[in-house]
């Protein structure tokens, strides 16, 4: 069944250029148009599409307004919009941003992107109604269990109470918080009775433990109890909760005292303990295994969710559990290091201050790079290290990765600027560049990385090496594709460590007929053309 599509647009134009775009898709879409914001939520209500696509444009200056409505309508609220907007407008973006809009895509629209992005979109809209209706079966298992007549306790893995039911309080007889004054806050401590205490030892190394004990309540009545724990552990085998589930034995315990006394009804009785041990093990064994499912089901969730693998990557994980090695056949490697890293620590009072802007850098140059579409790999200690043209192949990251190195070197000319005006510690940075073939992967088992390897990383490593404090050094491989398009300054052959002689290179800043600033930092549309055409 093709995937359906609603195009909420001011412009013909765009509605005629998306409609062939993704006739180019390898899946198949239907696309709707919509022009008039007057009848956008009956129009689709009555379309019911996977995802919208939303132009900045639509309904001239209210665009925001009208995406508003879309969330705040219940029968509209879930659907995935991608808006559809020019990234040198931030104010606009800003807008749809707070209106709603789940994603991004920016104008001039490039094919692959929007192909890409528009399938996310739809998977991800998809996963969220996998969760709403997860979420409201866990409300139902919740509810049953709070109302079961027996006691539920859940035991966090640091000794505490957690949660209770109704049952609890019927059956101690008092709240939570008189409970835990009288028997201890914490579970795990040396203070609480020897019984529970083995109990819960035995239980936190991975015993299913049922036990007997005895209870007074607030108003002096005596009860004898029996508790069933269960422990709970994650991936990592890490105990992450117990579950006790208890009733009420002071009857059972009463006619064990009497079959002292009366050997003649022994048997009987003890039909009827097992009996009702036997419903006992049915409950617990049915709330182990909803407990079991819903923790299953969470953590596939939040390995969909919160992985930070380029897409692809934890794509073929969640598939096949391993991601095969590849290699590109070209790809541009950039490292930016902090020029004297260890004096400029030293310069600061505490070593938290220091982590802070540290960290504050490297968000920002995170927040760069991914505009430029470059997948980060590492920091290692104060070098940052990305690559362009992986794990998505393109045949513009040569640009991409040098007009997000000029950004780097921008924005940190910006804030030595800043820093040395206020009298701070001043931050430089070298940046080395090359082009060439490499391997990526995944290492580890538990915890996995996106890394990459290859004689292309040593020689981006010594670029970066050789490079002079706020320069950005490139080598001639990368130099002879941008060449063109960019000022740059021969530096001859320069000695490479392990490598030898190369032939460097100095980005000073684009060409001014390609610049939309006077210093060079910022391409026009002339270059942002050139480089969406590759």
């Amino acid at each position: 069944m093709p995937y359906k599509i609603l195009l909420a647009s001011g412009s013909e134009k765009l509605s005629h250029d998306i409609q062939r775009i993704m006739g180019l898709a390898d899946d198949d879409f239907t696309i709707d148009f919509i022009f008039d914001s007057e009848t956008i939520i009956t129009t689709i209500t009555g379309y019911n599409p996977d995802i919208i696509l939303y132009d900045l444009h639509f309904a001239n200056r209210a665009a925001a307004d009208v995406l508003s409505i879309i969330k705040a309508d219940p029968a509209t609220a879930n659907i995935p919009i991608l808006a559809i907007a020019d990234f040198l407008q931030p104010e606009s973006i800003q807008s749809l941003f707070h209106a709603g809009a789940d994603d991004f895509i920016g104008i001039p629209i490039n094919t692959p992107e929007l192909i890409q992005r528009t399938m996310v979109g739809i998977q991800r809209g998809r996963m969220l109604k996998k969760l709403k209706t997860l979420s409201n079966q866990f409300d139902s298992i919740t509810t049953a269990i709070s109302q079961a007549g027996n006691s539920v306790i859940i035991i966090n893995s640091n000794g505490e109470i957690s949660w209770v039911n109704e049952g609890f309080k019927r059956l101690y007889e008092c709240s939570l918080e008189e409970f835990q004054s009288i028997f201890g806050d914490n579970l795990f401590s040396d203070h609480i009775n020897p019984t529970t205490a083995n109990a819960i030892k035995r239980c936190a190394s991975g015993e299913y433990v049922v036990y007997d004990s005895k209870w007074v309540t607030p108003d002096g009545k005596e009860k004898f109890i029996q508790t069933s724990l269960t422990p709970v552990f994650d991936d990592l085998q890490n105990l992450s909760y117990m579950v006790a589930i208890e009733m009420d034995i002071t009857e059972l315990k009463m006619i064990e005292r009497d079959l002292a006394e009366k050997n003649e009804h022994l048997q009987t009785i003890t039909e009827n303990l097992e009996q009702a041990n036997k419903i006992l093990e049915e409950q617990q064994s049915q709330i182990q295994q909803q407990t079991e499912l819903l923790a299953e089901e969470k953590q596939k969730t939040e390995a969909l969710l919160l992985n930070i693998l380029p897409r692809e990557v934890a794509n073929a994980l969640q598939k096949k559990g391993a991601y095969k090695p590849k290699k590109f056949k070209e790809v541009s490697v950039m490292f930016a290091d902090f020029v004297g890293f260890s004096k400029i620590s030293v310069a600061y009072e505490n070593i938290e201050e220091f982590l802070d802007v540290l960290g504050s850098y490297f968000q920002a140059f995170d927040e760069i790079v991914t505009q430029r579409f470059i997948e980060k790999i590492k920091t290692i200690g104060d070098c940052y290290m990305c690559a362009g043209g992986l794990p998505r192949t393109n045949f513009s990251h040569p640009f991409d990765t040098v007009l997000a190195a000029l950004e780097l070197q921008r924005y940190v000319q910006m804030r030595a600027h800043d820093d040395k005006l206020n009298n701070r510690p001043v931050w430089s940075i070298r940046v080395g560049i090359h082009t060439g073939s490499v391997i990526a992967g995944v290492i580890g088992k538990h915890k996995f990385a996106y890394d990459i390897w290859g004689d292309t990383v040593n020689v981006a490593s010594r670029m970066e090496t050789a490079c002079e404090p706020g320069k950005i050094n490139i080598s001639e491989t990368t130099y002879s594709v941008i060449k063109d398009y960019f000022v740059c300054t021969p530096r001859g052959k320069i000695p490479a460590k392990n490598i030898g002689e190369i032939n460097m290179y100095f980005v000073d800043r684009i060409r001014p007929e390609y610049s939309e600033d006077e210093a060079g930092f910022i391409p026009n549309a002339a270059l942002r053309k050139v480089v969406s055409s590759l």
